[in-house]
C-alpha cells in the first residue's frame, strides 16, 4: 500500500511540475531570471519547496548547468527514516525526469520546525556553489552547505523596486545577509551604501556579490559587522543633531534616503547579548530607523512572520505607512503570504541627520 501511495504522489508531483515549468520558464526568459521557485507546497500531501537554478555560463559559452534545490517541510506522518528517504527518492526522480537533469544535480534539505532547522544530506562531503543571474545581476549561491542558499527569491520584486529608486541616494541595508539588496541599489546608481550584518561570513559573501557586479569602491560601499540593534543605538546620537536655521546641508549629512529593514523573525546569536523577536521588537526597530531617515526618506520594512500585528499607532508621529505586500509577491510564488512589506515614509517637514563616516571603527 505504501509503495502505491508513494508512486501516486510522485506522479502528482510530476504533473504539477510539468505544468508550472512550462509556464515559468517563459516568464523567466522574458524577465532575465535564471533561478526561481518551481513548486511551493502546491499539493498538501507533498510539502516540498522546489527551486530551479541555472549556473552562469563560462566565458567560452560552456558550463551552463541546471540544478534543483528541494526543501522538505517535515511531514506529520511516516516518521520512519527509511520510509522518508524512499519517499524523497521517488520525489527526486520526478524532479529529475521533468527538468531533464541528473539526480546528482538535486540537493535536498529537511526543515524540522519543532527543533529548528536540520538537514538531510545524501552527500555531505559535496559542496555545490556557483554563480547564477537575476535581472541582469550576478550572485553567488551555495545549494549544499546551508539551509538557505544566499538568495531569497521572494524579495525579487522589492529588490527591483529598490534598484529603481536608488539613483543618487544614501542607502542603509540592515540584516543584509549576502547583500542582494545592496547589489540592486548599487546597480541603481546609489551614491553610498552601508550594509550591516552580525555575520562576518555573510558580509564577506555580500562583498563578493558586489564585486561580481563590478562594485568595488570601498568608500561608497561599506560592510559593517555589527548587531543591528547595537548599530542603531550608536547611530542615534548623530541622528539627533539638527542643522541650525538657514544652514545649508548636502545629501551626505542629512541621513539615509532609503533603508531596507528585513530582519529574521527570531535571532539569538552567541555573538551578542541582544535577542531579537520581531513580533515584539518591530516598533523599536522602526523608531530607530526613522531617526536615521532623511527628509522624504523611505523605509521598507519586511517580515516573514505571520504573527506580527502591525499597528500604525505604534509608529513615531508623522510617519506615513502603506502596506505594499501585494505588489511584492513574485510570479513564481503560489503562497501570497510568503512575506509582508510596508513602505514607511518620513515627510520633508521632519528632519533627522546622520553624518556618514560617523562610525570610527568603519572608516
Amino acid at each position: 500500500m505504501q509503495q502505491n501511495k508513494t508512486e501516486y504522489q510522485a506522479e502528482l508531483l510530476a504533473n504539477r511540475l510539468s505544468k508550472r515549468y512550462k509556464h515559468l520558464k517563459k516568464w523567466a526568459k522574458r524577465t532575465g531570471v535564471f533561478c526561481f521557485r518551481l513548486y511551493d507546497r502546491d499539493i498538501p500531501e507533498i510539502p516540498l519547496a522546489i527551486d530551479l537554478y541555472e549556473e552562469e555560463p563560462y566565458p567560452d559559452g560552456s558550463g551552463s548547468r541546471f540544478f534543483a534545490r528541494v526543501a522538505l517541510y517535515e511531514r506529520p506522518y511516516e516518521k520512519q527514516e527509511a520510509e522518508e528517504e524512499a519517499w524523497l527518492d521517488a520525489m527526486e526522480t520526478s524532479v529529475a525526469t521533468v527538468l531533464g537533469i541528473p539526480k546528482e544535480a538535486i540537493i535536498t534539505k529537511v526543515r524540522k520546525r519543532q527543533s529548528g532547522d536540520s538537514q538531510y544530506e545524501k552527500d555531505s562531503g559535496k559542496t555545490l556553489s556557483f554563480i547564477t543571474r537575476e535581472q541582469g545581476l550576478r550572485f553567488k549561491v551555495n545549494l549544499s552547505d546551508y539551509i538557505d542558499t544566499g538568495l531569497f527569491f521572494d524579495h525579487r520584486p522589492l529588490r527591483l523596486k529598490v534598484r529603481e529608486e536608488s539613483a543618487g541616494k544614501h542607502i542603509l541595508n540592515l540584516y543584509c545577509y549576502t547583500g542582494a539588496f545592496s547589489v540592486y541599489a548599487a546597480a541603481g546608481d546609489a551614491l553610498h551604501i552601508d550594509s550591516v550584518d552580525l555575520s562576518g561570513r555573510y558580509l564577506s559573501w555580500a562583498e563578493e556579490n558586489m564585486h561580481l557586479n563590478g562594485f568595488t569602491d570601498k568608500k561608497k560601499y561599506r560592510f559593517i559587522e555589527s548587531d543591528v540593534k547595537t548599530f542603531l543605538e550608536k547611530a542615534a546620537p548623530a541622528a539627533e543633531k539638527r542643522d541650525a536655521p538657514g544652514k545649508a546641508s548636502g545629501n551626505n549629512n542629512t541621513g539615509y534616503d532609503l533603508i531596507i529593514l528585513d530582519p529574521p523573525t527570531f535571532s539569538n546569536s552567541k555573538k551578542t547579548d541582544t535577542l531579537l523577536d520581531i513580533n515584539r521588537d518591530w516598533p523599536s526597530l522602526i523608531v530607530a530607523c526613522a531617526a536615521l531617515l532623511a527628509p522624504n526618506g523611505v523605509l521598507y520594512f519586511s517580515t516573514n512572520s505571520r504573527k506580527l500585528a502591525f499597528d500604525e499607532k505604534k509608529l513615531p508621529e508623522g510617519l506615513l505607512s502603506e502596506d505594499i505586500s501585494s505588489s511584492t509577491i513574485p510570479e513564481d510564488f503560489r503562497n501570497e503570504r510568503i512575506h509582508r512589506v510596508w513602505k514607511i515614509r518620513k515627510p520633508a517637514t521632519r528632519r533627522c541627520e546622520l553624518v556618514h563616516g560617523y562610525f570610527p571603527e568603519h572608516p
